[in-house]
């Protein structure tokens, strides 16, 4: 039953946004038809004016000049508007065909309406053949206004989707690159939960509580850029979590600089590269083996290091994710405002990044 008042809701919210976007053409077609029609008038008046004649001298009574007016702009407008309608109806089908002979019905339909009415209006009579040489070129004027403005809001409002689409696409492809962190870093760190119960150890319960700590910030917290103070305390309590599988703590070196609350990152995109470091780093308790280094030189600008001496050891079959899932979100997220350097030596694998946020 949701589903079905979901696709309600969906299809009234389509017919409105389609609702909208035609009222909005709609008053653009007639402010630029206003425009269009007094300079194709007053430039029908031209060689007149240039010669040192005024042209626009009507004998007629006022009442019958502002009706002739009315009637003229009137049935000038509702022909363009017919044809902008019949271009939206047949033009991004493709049903050329169609399209023409129904512009040329209309264009028809319309010049002997016009010539009925301008008939009735003139005091004198109006033979056929002079009102089709005066007013031919203006009614395919109108024509091609009609459609050239079509072409030009069509393109416009196609532009208009690919943007959207593109915006869509990347916000799509950026959630996935997130969900795939959680089960990354959730199998890494639930093999280190089996070890620790494995060998019964007295740290598989603060291991738990450590875990579930972390998950709760990653699985509750949904916002798509953070404080960087946030994204260090999450680094430090994965360390913290991974200290457990030892007797005594290893030795990491860990340095912070500069006013890491004027920094904002997305979430996990830095934690990637520690868990990397733990994964594959040669972990000796009673020598330094990881380094990370944060520093924070002026707003919007981030320095990141991380260096861990590397253990001889197969890489997992399937291999991990983490690395190269940063790498697209950072293309996706910085264009250009980023620098990566990955080292990766015979006995030390360096990762750094440099983030530019800066307006």
């Amino acid at each position: 039953m949701s589903s079905t008042n979901a696709l309600k809701r969906a299809y009234c919210d389509s017919l409105n946004n389609v609702f909208l976007n035609m009222k909005k053409n709609l008053w653009l077609l007639l402010g630029a038809f206003i425009v269009f029609y007094i300079l194709i008038h007053l430039s029908g008046h031209l060689p007149g004016l240039l010669r040192g004649k005024w042209t626009l001298v009507d004998e007629r009574g006022q009442a019958v000049q502002l009706l002739s007016l009315i009637t003229d702009i009137g049935l000038s407008f509702l022909f363009v508007l017919s044809t902008y309608v019949i271009m939206h109806k047949y033009y991004p089908k493709k049903k050329y065909m169609y399209l023409s002979i129904t512009v040329g019905i209309c264009f028809l339909g319309y010049f002997f309406i016009s010539y009925i009415a301008t008939k009735a209006l003139a005091q004198d009579p109006v033979r056929l053949n002079t009102f089709f040489r005066n007013n031919i070129l203006i009614y395919v004027l109108n024509t091609i206004f009609a459609m050239v403005f079509y072409l030009i809001r069509y393109t416009q409002q196609k532009e208009l989707e690919q943007k959207e689409l593109a915006l869509q696409n990347r916000s799509s492809e950026l959630s996935f690159l997130r969900s795939q962190v959680n089960p990354h870093f959730l199998f890494n760190n639930l093999n280190t939960i089996y070890s620790l119960a494995y060998h019964k150890s007295e740290q598989t319960l603060p291991a738990i509580a450590g875990l579930s700590e972390l998950l709760r910030y990653m699985l509750y917290d949904s916002s798509e850029w953070i404080d960087l103070k946030q994204e260090i305390s999450y680094i430090e309590k994965y360390i913290s979590l991974q200290q457990l599988r030892f007797e005594n703590p290893v030795n990491i070196q860990m340095s912070i600089t500069g006013d890491v609350e004027e920094m904002r990152l997305p979430p996990l995109l830095l934690i990637p590269f520690v868990e990397n470091a733990f994964k594959h780093g040669k972990m000796v308790e009673d020598t330094e083996w990881l380094w990370i280094d944060i520093d924070v030189p002026s707003p919007g600008r981030l320095l990141f290091t991380c260096t861990n001496t590397k253990a001889n050891k197969r890489k997992d079959i399937t291999g991990g994710i983490g690395i190269e899932n940063i790498k697209k979100r950072l293309e996706l997220l910085f264009d250009q405002h980023y620098y990566l350097d990955i080292n990766d030596i015979q006995n030390q694998f360096t990762v750094k990044l440099e983030l530019n946020n800066e307006e």
